[in-house]
């Protein structure tokens, strides 16, 4: 077994495996409770190779491993001869939380058991557009369409992964939650939305509307399963249990979601592209300054497909896109804060994650450096916003204008060449990009008060 010495260093420092009781993990540490807790050699603990510190709470004790710790847990519960239990829900602090703390907590929850696959898929999609814009593969050949299909599965079934580990956020059973979100994106229901349908439900009008790529209604879903779960148990008899908790909950949280939900980021995005339409004729700069920085929030809403009407309207009728101008450089905000946070991490996993979302980030995904580094640490997510507000800004003074819609990061440059004044607009479209991705990476660096140790509690959820 690869951790086999370092296991039983740990057992030896703690008393024996048969001081043991149980044994839990989370992101990065080894969870433990003991017997006899009078037993275990705190500094014995502390100087074993491998282990980069240990926490105390309450009867729980942690051993701080590193992301290796998902590998050594299944040895380790096989040496000491316990039942392997699941992965550490994030808990709650004890201690009142704001309602803003409560949410940035059950996003983090969420979405820590998926930043692998975040990563993995966002490098994926990184290449791919390197590759097709480097002329090294076409978009429309076999190879590209199953590696895009491999590289984007996980962000257009989010709602399926989220509903499952927001399931295990909130007690409910993970299979149920997960099968609310697999119904949000059911084909018919995204056909609908392509085909600009309109229906009902028991006879209340339905919007349809494409929840891949959301994140917040799955949250939403899978809360609702964990109340309705709960009620159903405690008023069905055992014995029908199996079959009616899961058939309650599904024909009313289906409803309630599709009625509730839709309807809600219906109007929270009509709103949004009235106020931007509105905005933009009264000051392009401060457009730029307002939708730029929260471009990126708008987008963990799950509200940014109502800005894209506007955005087809003026391709299609000038030819050019002056909005997206002002948005465009907000991957390069995200990608400056997260390499900033590379640079200043003294820990190998944080620094190789950062680098690592920050160069796909740079490529035009940000996904993996928003919900891997950004979201969990605030600060970074924070002046990333403030970089992208303030080069959105300058590129409504300058009005930018992007005449190649679907490119995102670097790849931007490209889309900024069209129009008479080209070496103008190609100018200011990548000074802005430049702007957006110095002043996130300065801001993080100077002023995010970086601390890996703190960044490592939130993820264990302290």
């Amino acid at each position: 077994m690869k951790y086999q010495k370092l296991i039983e260093a740990i057992l030896e420092a703690v008393g024996g495996k048969e001081n043991v009781v149980s044994a839990t993990h989370c992101f990065t540490r080894l969870r433990l409770h003991f017997r006899d807790d009078s037993i275990v050699d705190d500094a014995k603990v502390k100087a074993i190779s491998g282990v980069v510190g240990v926490n105390k709470q309450g009867k729980e004790y942690q051993l701080i491993i590193g992301t290796e710790v998902g590998n050594l847990y299944p040895e380790f519960v096989d040496l000491v001869g316990l039942k392997a239990m699941d992965q550490v829900p994030i808990r709650e602090p004890e201690a009142k939380e704001k309602f803003f703390d409560k949410v940035i907590g059950i996003v983090v929850g969420t979405f820590v058991p998926l930043i692998g696959l975040i990563a993995a898929g966002g490098t994926l999609k990184g290449l791919l557009s390197l590759f097709v814009q480097m002329k090294l593969l076409s978009s429309d050949s076999s190879t590209y369409m199953l590696l895009y299909a491999t590289a984007n599965a996980i962000f257009y079934f989010f709602p399926i992964f989220i509903g499952f580990t927001a399931g295990k956020k909130f007690k409910a059973t993970p299979y149920l939650s997960a099968l609310v979100g697999a119904i949000l994106i059911y084909p018919s229901i995204i056909q609908a939305v392509e085909a600009g349908a309109k229906g009902d439900l028991f006879g209340i009008p339905l919007s349809y509307i494409n929840y891949s790529n959301t994140v917040l209604p799955a949250i939403f879903a899978a809360w609702l399963v964990s109340v309705l779960e709960k009620f159903f148990k405690k008023h069905i008899p055992h014995v029908l249990q199996m079959v009616f908790v899961p058939f309650f909950v599904l024909i009313i949280a289906i409803p309630v979601v599709l009625l509730g939900v839709g309807p809600i980021i219906t109007v929270l995005s009509n709103g949004l592209s009235i106020g931007l339409e509105w905005i933009y004729n009264l000051s392009p700069l401060l457009t730029g300054l307002i939708f730029g920085g929260l471009w990126s929030l708008i987008i963990l809403f799950g509200l940014a497909w109502g800005i894209v009407p506007i955005l087809i309207n003026y391709t299609v009728q000038y030819g050019n896109d002056p909005i997206y101008g002002m948005l465009a450089p907000a991957a390069l905000g995200m990608a400056g804060a997260v390499l900033a946070v590379a640079l200043r991490s003294k820990n190998n996993e944080i620094k190789s994650l950062g680098i690592s979302t920050g160069v796909t980030g740079l490529l035009g995904v940000t996904e993996p450096a928003m919900y891997g580094i950004a979201i969990p640490a605030r600060k970074p997510f924070i002046f990333a916003s403030i970089g992208t507000g303030v080069a959105g800004a300058i590129a409504g003074m300058t009005g930018v204008k992007v005449f190649a819609p679907g490119l995102s990061g670097l790849f931007n440059i490209f889309a900024y060449f069209g129009g008479e004044e080209l070496q103008y607009n190609v100018f200011w479209g990548i000074a802005t990009l430049a702007i957006a991705f110095v002043v996130a990476f300065v801001l993080t660096y100077l002023f995010g008060a970086w601390n890996d140790q703190s960044f490592e509690n939130k993820l264990a959820g302290e």
